[in-house]
């Protein structure tokens, strides 16, 4: 009965974690970068990755709950809901996990770039922040293709038998 309002839902909160990490990568990040100076960027992007993350935790919290009622709920395809499924709780775990354990490592180690005591110990911390802020980007990118396979496959219809 309620189906096509959790269907709703859930293109929503893909949209709309999808579509926030193609504005912030392709709009604000480059943006503040071409505008700032670098250690300025750097400092001002800090303080907006929480919330960008925050946008993906709930985001990605109610589409799996949404797709939970639906693969207990509806009588629809259980292998592509489970796909789904799939897909939206890799999306959420990498999402966390760059929000929650990675993004605050690298903010450390941007800090200490600058401040480590002597040049060794400075451009360890650089090259640990390069390795980390690296992997952060692909797991970003990771989250970006896996909710565009995700939204895609709301958008295929199952043939309702005449």
């Amino acid at each position: 009965m309620f189906r096509w309002l959790f269907q709703f839902v859930l293109v929503l909160c893909l949209s709309i974690w999808v579509g926030s990490i193609v504005f912030f990568s392709i709009v604000v990040a480059p943006g503040i970068f071409r505008n700032l100076e670098r250690g300025q960027a750097g400092e001002l992007l800090s303080h907006l990755f929480p919330d960008y993350y925050l946008v993906g935790a709930l985001c990605g919290g109610v589409a799996l709950a949404v797709l939970v009622l639906l693969f207990l709920f509806d009588s629809g395809s259980r292998v592509m809901r489970l796909f789904q499924l799939a897909l939206v709780a890799l999306m959420l775990v990498a999402s966390l996990y760059a929000g929650g354990i990675l993004e605050g490592q690298i903010h450390r180690l941007r800090a200490e770039r600058v401040t480590a005591p002597g040049r060794m110990a400075r451009e360890e911390a650089g090259k640990r922040f390069e390795r980390l802020h690296r992997r952060s980007v692909s797991l970003n990118l990771a989250v970006l293709g896996l909710g565009g396979v995700a939204l895609g496959t709301t958008a295929v219809r199952r043939r309702v038998p005449s």
